[in-house]
Order: structure tokens, then sequence, then C-alpha cells
């Protein structure tokens, strides 16, 4: 066996907003030997191209041997650019090598974004020099911190499997503890003693002090992660308890935001800046701020009347929630994979245009014990959804079931714990299970 690798045009291995992710894969035989080449525009091409080459190599355990097609040509590329996984490590710390697990699980699937939203008003574990107040008051425990040698391995780790890391912190709140020792922030409710009646609630203010604060994590972020071209802000309101009056004093934030991240990525503006969407953006002074932009959709119900969207280059996260719904501290609805497969509203949603998807994972009952059961193999379903979105994909009918059973083996053999779609006699007898499926 001979591969050839043709990597056409790519001065910079990273992934770019712009990068061809496209591959064309040829196998033929000659003189009984068969010889591969895999050509792409870019290194992530032809990663990928790779990748599709390990799904059409079989060991015969019994024998010893490969066994592989003698002749085939693939052209492939994604339908989307942005193709993303969100964990959030700020409600539970995740450890660094289940996060590299993570990663790799990542790549089998062609996904090429890690969100990593790393912290949240519960805690904020990750090590920063320029900051040194966050790692006494940010994580949980001092064992329960990302140092920037574990953020470099992790970035490193994505970086030749064609994925980019994108760190959100959470901002301008609810921030929580992590930024008490901040004198720049305030909270809606006070008790007798002028603290924070609920520290969960604190927030940032709109003052200068925050904002140098957030150019010297937004500077060490871009540092360590050498993704420059994408950022996501956050901007969010997401919140573990009951916060009042989290859109109170923050207009402005947006463009000092922007500023500051300007400034930390040395004078150039990101090609393409993330928040969460909220209400706010409604607002036309804030709308106008973010035009042409990017917004992360979490929860949208599609209006056909409704246009707020239209300026904006969205991300899809709506109905790709792996998380467990919580109420009461209660887990109240779960997702399946099929469900997931069957979203196809998003389509039909107005925006300026769709940059892509992402599944996300809220870590509220989630840790090193159960994040590969909470992930996969629904993110490697949106995965497919993402890569291949084709009208003739609309529903989760035997081949989908077949090809997820055989990717989910794939990826149980790079150590991979996926959860199970049906019982392993299904996997060898499909047809007596297939019948069932609709």
């Amino acid at each position: 066996m001979v591969i050839l690798i043709d990597v056409e045009s790519d001065s910079d291995p990273r992934l770019r907003i712009n990068t061809d992710e496209g591959y064309m894969l040829k196998v033929e035989t000659k003189n009984n030997q068969v010889i591969i080449k895999v050509s792409g525009l870019s290194f992530c091409g032809a990663r990928h191209g790779f990748e599709t080459l390990s799904q059409l190599i079989l060991l015969d355990q019994s024998t010893g041997y490969l066994i592989m097609l003698s002749s085939a040509i693939i052209k492939d590329a994604p339908t989307y650019k942005y193709r993303g996984l969100m964990v959030d490590t700020g409600r539970n710390y995740i450890p660094v090598v289940d996060l590299l697990r993570t990663v790799d699980a990542m790549s089998t699937c062609k996904l090429n974004t890690f969100h990593w939203r790393i912290s949240d008003a519960t805690s904020f574990p990750m090590s920063l020099s320029k900051i040194p107040e966050l790692e006494e008051y940010g994580p949980y425990d001092r064992s329960m911190v990302y140092t920037k040698k574990d953020i470099r391995m992790i970035v490193n780790r994505a970086g030749i499997r064609g994925i980019r890391v994108l760190i959100e912190i959470a901002a301008p709140g609810p921030v929580g503890r992590p930024f008490s020792w901040l004198s720049s922030t305030t909270c809606s409710r006070k008790n007798n003693s002028l603290t924070c009646d609920n520290d969960l609630c604190r927030r940032l203010t709109m003052h200068d002090s925050t904002f140098d604060v957030l150019q010297k994590i937004y500077s060490e972020i871009l540092e360590m992660t050498n993704v420059d071209d994408v950022f996501h802000l956050s901007d969010s309101v997401f919140s573990m308890t009951n916060c009042y009056y989290l859109f109170d004093d923050r207009e402005g934030f947006l463009d000092k935001a922007l500023f500051r991240l300007k400034m930390a990525n040395k004078g150039f503006l990101p090609q393409l800046p993330i928040i969460w969407y909220t209400s706010h953006l409604m607002k036309h002074f804030e709308a106008k701020t973010w035009e042409r932009l990017g917004v992360q959709i979490d929860e949208w119900d599609a209006n056909p009347y409704e246009s707020y969207l239209n300026k904006f280059r969205v991300i899809h996260s709506t109905k790709w929630d792996l998380s467990c719904e919580m109420r009461k501290q209660r887990c109240i609805r779960y997702r399946t994979w099929q469900q997931m497969y069957l979203w196809k509203s998003w389509r039909n949603v107005n925006v300026f245009t769709t940059e892509g998807g992402e599944s996300i994972l809220w870590t509220d009952l989630v840790d090193s014990s159960n994040l590969d059961y909470h992930l996969w193999p629904r993110a490697a379903v949106v995965a497919e959804r993402l890569w291949s979105d084709v009208v003739a994909n609309g529903s989760a009918n035997k081949y989908v079931y077949m090809r997820l059973d055989t990717h989910r083996w794939r990826m149980m053999q790079r150590g991979i714990q996926v959860q199970p779609i049906w019982p392993p006699w299904c996997s060898f007898s499909p047809s007596s299970c297939l019948e069932r499926v609709h």
C-alpha cells in the first residue's frame, strides 16, 4: 500500500474562517499494489480525507490482513464552515484528559470547533498570569484549575486534528464569586451588610476598569489558542439561580468589548466575533453595533413574521442542547439523537448568513464519570447534519441507524465511551431490528 499526500496551497495549516475543507480521496490498484492519493486545498481538508480513509480500511481478525476497496474516488466537502461542540467547564470541572479525549472524538466526526465555555458564575478555573486574582477566587479548588500548559496541550491536540479552540468567558454577567475581588462589579439585590444577597448574581459594570481586565483576559486567550479570526465574546445571561435586572446597566458592552478585543488582537478585529443571542439585540442601537457579526442561538421559536436575525451571521444550537433540561434541580427532559437528527426548521430562519451549528453541553449533572455518555452519539448526529445537510437526509431512517451504529463501533475502538443505539444483536442482524424503525 502506497499513500500519496497533496496539499495544494496552504501556507497556514490553522483552521481559518474561510479555509477550504474539501478533499479528494482516490484509491486504485496497479500490479497488485494499492495506491491511495489524498488531496486537498488545505491541511484541514487533507486531514478529513485521512479520516475517511480510516473508515474504508478493516482488519480481518482471523487472518490479520487489512481489507479495503481496490478502486474508489471520493470528493467531499462540508455544507457549513462552522461545525462545533460546546462543553461548559464552569459549572463542573472536567479534567484535561477527558477534554483531550473529547477532541479526539470530535475529529472522527469532522467537527471543527471546540467551543470551551471555561467559566460561569460558579467558577473560573483558568490560571492567567496577568490576573492572578482569578486563580485565588475562580476555581472550586486549587486542584481544579486549567494552567497555560493544559490549555496549550488541548489547543495543540485540536490543531493537528483540524479543530480550532474557542475559549469563552462569561461576561458581563452573571459572573459570580470569581470576580468578587473586582471593585467594578455589582448585583441587583444587597443584604443589610451591603454585600450581594446572592453572589451567583454578581455582574460586571461598564466601567473602564472592567474592560481593562477583560482586555487582559482576551489577550491571553488569543495568545494561548492562536485563533485570531473567530472569538466568542459571550454577552450571555445564563444563570443557575433567579437573578434580576441582568440587562440593566449593560448598555455599551458590545461596543466597548469589541474595541478591547481589537486592542488585544494587535489592532485587528476578528472576522467573526460571536455572542449568544438575547432579547436586548432587538434594540436598534445594539443591533446596529452587531450588524453582520455572529450570534449563537440556544433558544428560538421560528416566526416567519420576525426579522430580528436577518442582520446577523447565525450559529444554530436551539434543538441541539445535549444537556438535561433542569427544573428545581431535577432533570425533566432529555433529547434523543433521533430528535436532534430530525430538527430541520433552522433552515427556514431568515438570517444574513447561516455559518453553521453547534451542539452544547451544560455540566450541571455532568463530570468525568458521564461526559462521554452525554456527548456521544448525539454530537455525532449533529456533526453529520452540519457536514452533509441535504434534503435526502431528512429522517432517521434505516440507513442513518446503520451508519451511526458503524461509526459508534469505530469510536469505541478509539477509546470513546459511546451510548448504544440498540442491542448488539441488531448490529450483527440489522434487518430484524430495522423493521421496527418506523
